[in-house]
C-alpha cells in the first residue's frame, strides 16, 4: 500500500484495486446542523410555551375582570329590587326578611347613607359574594345578616359586623369557578355611597379570592333617584275635565312656591261650589287654573315621566307591585303596613273605608294602571297616579287627602273630601330614595 499525504488508499481482499474512504466531513457538517436544529427547535417550543402561559394569564384575567364587572351589575341590581331576601340572596317567602338595601344600607329621609355594619377596615369588608361555575352555568351567592338590628332611627355609629360571606362552591367540571365579594365604602356627597367589587378565578379547591389566581377590583359611585322627579304643583290635576259639579270639595294649597294653585286641569273645571284655600292675597277662583296645554297636550306616557322622571315600565320594575286583579284598599293598607312606600297597582284601585293610609311624615307613592275609586271618610297621606279618578260618597265630609292625586283623563265624584297640598308630604315623597344608579364618570378599575 502506498502512502499518499492527506488521503488513505483501502485495498479490498480478493480485489485486484483499491478504494478511496470517504464521507468523514459529512458526518461533521450534518452532526452540527442537527444541532443547530434542536437548539432552534428548542427556543421555538420555549417561545410557545411561553406564549401559551401569557394566554392563559390573560385569559384568568379577562375572566376575573368580568366577574368584578359582574359583581357590581349585580349589587346595583340587588340594591334596586324590591323582593324581600334569604341569607342566599335569593327571593323569600318566609317572612322576617328584609331588602338587600335594607340589610347594609341605614338610608335617612334626607338621602344620608349610614352602615348597618362597621366598614372601616382597609380595603373594606365585603358584606356580601357569588361564585359561578362555567362548566354547569350556576351561581350561588351569600347575603349574610348582620349580628343585631341596626337602630333606627340611629342613635349610635354600628358596632356590629355581619358574618362573612361563604357561597356555596360548585364543582368546577371542566371550566373555572368565578367569584365576586361586594362591599360598600362611604361618600362625601350625601345621597351616595361607593360600591366596590373584587373578581377573581378559583383554582380547583380554592374557595375564596385570596387563594385565586387572577383577581381584579372595580368600583363605581351610586346615586339615589328620587320616589318623585317633579311633584304636582296643585293636589287635584287631571290631564282632562275636572267635574264634580255642586258637590262641596275642598282644595287647599298653601305653597306660596306654587302659585297657590288649588286645580290644575288639561279640560274645563267644573267646581262651582268647591271650598278654595289657597295663598293669602290670592282671588281663590284664580288658583283654579284649566284649559292648561302643558297637560292637556301630553300624551300619557310623557305626562308619567314629567312627574316621575322615567318610563311607567322603568318606575314599575322599582316598586313592590300589589298581588292583587281588583285591588282594594286592604291590600294598599297591608303592604303599607309592611313597609312599602312605593307601590304599583296592576289593576284598578278601590278604596272603601275611613282608615287611615300614611301620614305627612311617612307618606307613600302610588301609581295606579287603572281607575283609582274612593269612597267613604279614609285619611289619606300620598301622592297617588291613575288613569282616572273619581271619589263619591264620603259621608260624614271627614275625609282628607293630603298630597297630590293625579290623573291621566278626568277626575269625577260628588264626595266632598278635603284636598290638602302638604309641602312636607311632597318634601319627604321627593327625598326619598327608592333606587340607585351610577354616577357618571364615577368607575374606575384602580
Amino acid at each position: 500500500m502506498n502512502n499518499h499525504t492527506n488521503r488513505q488508499i483501502l485495498c479490498m481482499p480478493g480485489k485486484n484495486q483499491c478504494k478511496h474512504e470517504r464521507g468523514a466531513a459529512s458526518i461533521v457538517v450534518v452532526a452540527l446542523l442537527l444541532l443547530v436544529m434542536a437548539i432552534v427547535v428548542a427556543f421555538a417550543n420555549r417561545s410557545i410555551i411561553f406564549e401559551q402561559k401569557t394566554s392563559a394569564n390573560q385569559y384568568r384575567a379577562t375572566l376575573a375582570f368580568e366577574a368584578a364587572e359582574a359583581g357590581l351589575a349585580w349589587a346595583q341590581a340587588m340594591l334596586n329590587e324590591q323582593k324581600y331576601i334569604t341569607t342566599a340572596c335569593t327571593e323569600a317567602t318566609a317572612s322576617g326578611n328584609e331588602r338587600f338595601k335594607n340589610r347594609y344600607l341605614n338610608i335617612q329621609p334626607d338621602t344620608t347613607i349610614d352602615f348597618t355594619y362597621v366598614n372601616s377596615a382597609t380595603p373594606s369588608v365585603p358584606i356580601a359574594a357569588c361564585i359561578y361555575n362555567q362548566a354547569g352555568g350556576t351561581m350561588s351567592c351569600s347575603c349574610p345578616v348582620r349580628a343585631s338590628p341596626y337602630p333606627n332611627p340611629p342613635t349610635l355609629l354600628p358596632t356590629n359586623t355581619p358574618n362573612t360571606p361563604n357561597p356555596t362552591v360548585p364543582t368546577a367540571g371542566s371550566g373555572y369557578n368565578l367569584r365576586f365579594d361586594i362591599a360598600f365604602e362611604s361618600n362625601t356627597r350625601t345621597g351616595t355611597v361607593n360600591i366596590i367589587s373584587q373578581g377573581c378565578t378559583l383554582p380547583t379547591g380554592a374557595a375564596a379570592c385570596a387563594g385565586g389566581d387572577a383577581s381584579a377590583t372595580v368600583r363605581a359611585t351610586l346615586g339615589q333617584i328620587s320616589g318623585l322627579a317633579t311633584p304636582p304643583a296643585s293636589p287635584l290635576t287631571a290631564r282632562g275635565n275636572v267635574s264634580i259639579g255642586n258637590a262641596a270639595l275642598g282644595v287647599s294649597n298653601p305653597d306660596p312656591n306654587t302659585n297657590g294653585v288649588t286645580i290644575n286641569s288639561g279640560g274645563t273645571i267644573d267646581a262651582a261650589s268647591a271650598i278654595i284655600t289657597t295663598v293669602p292675597g290670592t282671588p281663590p277662583k284664580a288658583t283654579l287654573v284649566g284649559n292648561d296645554a302643558s297637560l292637556r297636550d301630553k300624551t300619557e306616557d310623557s305626562l308619567f315621566a314629567s312627574f316621575f322622571g322615567m318610563s311607567k315600565d322603568a318606575y314599575k320594575s322599582l316598586s313592590y307591585v300589589l298581588p292583587c286583579t281588583a285591588c282594594t284598599d286592604a291590600e294598599l293598607i297591608a303592604a303599607y303596613n309592611a313597609g312599602e312606600r312605593q307601590i304599583w297597582v296592576p289593576s284598578s284601585m278601590t278604596i272603601n273605608s275611613s282608615e287611615t293610609i300614611g301620614t305627612s311624615t311617612d307618606p307613600f307613592v302610588m301609581v295606579v294602571e287603572g281607575a283609582i275609586n274612593i269612597s267613604g271618610g279614609p285619611q289619606i297621606s300620598a301622592v297617588i297616579y291613575s288613569t282616572a279618578a273619581t271619589w263619591n260618597s264620603t259621608g260624614g265630609g271627614s275625609a282628607l287627602f293630603r298630597g297630590a292625586i293625579i290623573s291621566e283623563g278626568d277626575y269625577t265624584g260628588n264626595g266632598t273630601p278635603n284636598y290638602y297640598y302638604d309641602p312636607e308630604v311632597m318634601r319627604k315623597i321627593r327625598s326619598s330614595a327608592k333606587s340607585f344608579a351610577q354616577v357618571p364618570g364615577s368607575w374606575r378599575d384602580f
